[in-house]
């Protein structure tokens, strides 16, 4: 088994949305940031690049790279389950904490985990989100921004790799390319 942990922050800026594990949420300000700005998908790559030694979203997606302007976080997301997936490690679980004062986070919780575990490929109880507050407290506090942080225990797979109906087409094909690889040890 790996731990791996990672923690994002975006500031706000203009905008009138903001975007979460993949859900637009409607907000007066947005994110400043290079993607899509989505602290918990960010935060939950570096968590599994760091349960896999494999540095961390900054070295994977340059935030200097055009490639990676204004992307849909979701994409890296499947690129890192990918490379999970490769080294024969599934997720066992994810605990992803959302920090900031607003938007609140709550009525879009359960959209969030289903995003999350359709990328990943695994059960919806096997990813938790939830939020607090920095009671008024630092960048956070004062409505500067928003941060993420994240934990996963990732588990090594010891037989064919079983993908959820629901999952991502991407994520399927990924699986279909690697199970020959899986069968044979």
């Amino acid at each position: 088994m790996r731990i791996g942990q990672g923690i994002d922050v975006h500031a706000f800026g203009p905008g009138d949305h903001v975007v979460l594990a993949g859900v637009h949420i409607l907000h007066e300000r947005g994110l400043i940031a290079h993607s899509d700005g989505d602290v918990v998908i960010h935060a939950l790559c570096d968590a599994l690049l760091g349960a896999l030694a494999l540095g961390d979203i900054g070295h994977h997606f340059p935030p200097g790279d055009p490639r990676w302007k204004d992307v849909n976080s979701r994409h890296l997301l499947l690129h890192c389950a990918a490379l999970m997936i490769e080294r024969r490690y599934e997720l066992a679980n994810a605990d992803i904490t959302v920090i900031c004062e607003r938007p609140k986070i709550g009525p879009h919780v359960d959209a969030m985990r289903r995003n999350l575990s359709i990328d990943l490929g695994c059960a919806i109880g096997d990813v938790s989100v939830k939020a607090t507050t920095s009671e008024k407290l630092g960048f956070t506090g004062r409505g500067e921004g928003i941060a993420a942080s994240a934990v996963v225990l990732l588990q090594r797979r010891r037989e064919k790799v079983n993908v959820s109906v629901g999952s991502t087409p991407e994520l399927r094909a990924l699986v279909g390319r690697l199970e020959p690889d899986l069968e044979g040890g």
